[in-house]
């Protein structure tokens, strides 16, 4: 039997190298599970919101959602950025994930040898060669400040050549840990970046439910990570008391049960407090508690 191709979904340009594992990951949690050959780029999803997802280097995405090769994109903030993308990409969301256990966020910094005294970028000597994998950041920043210098493209691994054989170069970091290692400090951020959805911003119109779909399939998800739902019956006498130790007074849910002498109290509560919340609601009096595992919190559309 052929299989039945989806035409009709967005085209979607996914990330790969270090994001490529937990952006599968994030998709599937996402119930929008990547289904292809770990070697091929082009890969599907069984669901009809989305045609195809492309994994390609994050760098390409912005130009190719602008140019409407792709609906929509995940990518580094410092990416669009970097292409200089017009108002033909529009920012959809922010996804808090990166590689590893990271949230994506991170920062483009101008950084030396850590005995050089220069103490921020409008004290970079003039004509210097700066070593960078941001070109038009670099340029931008300097240019900001009136201070000339030569930019030089680097293809990456430029904590290598900094000082030995360029004096400053400009990279993303998040941790620091490696620009530590490697005898190096941070002169200045020029850049705060994080990983976003992205859109061309004619398929945002023309497509508006699928994109939006999307996000809060994504967003809800992450939303959702490092937490529980804890439902509990609550004695009426007791509901003033259990409701002052839930964290912040959540909006929990309230439903009188029949007889009107219990009450069904739940709410959402992070695993770091869970152990806690379970023992002083029970302590002041509720009873019959669950823990349940979230999947997806979407506030609203």
């Amino acid at each position: 039997m052929t299989e039945t191709k989806n035409t009709n979904g967005l085209k979607i340009a996914l990330p790969n190298g270090s994001l490529e594992a937990n952006t599968r990951k994030l998709f599937a949690d996402a119930g929008l599970a990547i289904v292809g050959e770990s070697r091929k780029h082009d890969a599907r999803v069984n669901d009809p919101l989305i045609s195809r997802v492309t994994f390609m280097r994050p760098q390409h995405i912005p130009k190719l959602v602008g140019n409407r090769t792709f609906d929509a994109g995940v990518c580094g903030e410092d990416c669009l950025a970097e292409a200089g993308t017009d108002s033909s990409v529009v920012k959809i969301a922010e996804l808090l994930y990166g590689r590893g256990e990271s949230t994506g966020q991170a920062r483009v910094v101008l950084v030396s040898a850590l005995e050089n005294t220069t103490a921020s970028l409008a004290r970079v000597p003039a004509g210097s060669a700066v070593l960078t994998e941001y070109p038009r950041i670099t340029r931008k920043a300097f240019s900001a400040r009136g201070v000339s210098v030569e930019a030089m493209f680097s293809y990456g691994g430029t904590e290598a050549h900094v000082p030995r054989d360029f004096p400053f170069g400009v990279c993303l970091t998040d941790t620091g840990c490696s620009l530590t290692a490697n005898g190096l400090k941070i002169v200045e951020v020029l850049f705060q970046t994080s990983t976003m959805l992205v859109a061309n911003n004619r398929s945002l119109i023309e497509s508006a439910d699928s994109v939006n779909a999307i996000k809060h399939f994504l967003t809800g998800t992450l939303q959702a990570r490092g937490k529980v739902f804890v439902t509990m019956n609550v004695p009426a006498g007791k509901k003033q008391a259990v409701l002052k130790i839930l964290p912040a007074l959540r909006k929990p849910t309230i439903a009188k049960l029949a007889g009107g002498r219990y009450f069904s109290v739940g709410t959402v509560v992070s695993l770091a407090e869970k152990n806690q919340v379970v023992t002083s609601a029970l302590r002041a009096g509720a009873e019959g508690l669950i823990v349940q595992p979230i999947s997806q919190i979407v506030e609203s559309w």
